[in-house]
């Protein structure tokens, strides 16, 4: 079974939880420290959305952990580039 970007990004999210809540951490707490709406914490817990790298950092930087600790999954990436992929990026203008 291959990987896709839903998988990657729900795995991610369910790790960001699972973190915060071992801190004993509400999302409003989470969501506080790194500026964010805690709708918009929660969407990211939930694998629905993607994030900017500076966005995992700041939430690595508010649960006090290596930003390595947040994509500690255990997934099997065999196939990840063979599935269909969520994000699509713009073309600039020249």
């Amino acid at each position: 079974m291959s990987v896709s970007d839903e998988h990657v990004l729900r795995a991610i999210g369910e790790r960001i939880r699972f973190l915060r809540k071992e801190q004993g951490m509400t999302l409003k707490d989470l969501a506080y420290r790194i500026g964010m709406e805690t709708s918009n914490l929660s969407v990211i817990e939930n694998g629905r959305s993607n994030p900017q790298i500076l966005t995992y950092i700041r939430i690595a930087a508010a649960l006090e952990v290596d930003l390595k600790e947040l994509f500690s999954l255990d997934l099997k990436l065999t196939g990840f580039n063979e599935s269909q992929p969520l994000y699509q990026p713009r073309k600039h203008r020249k």
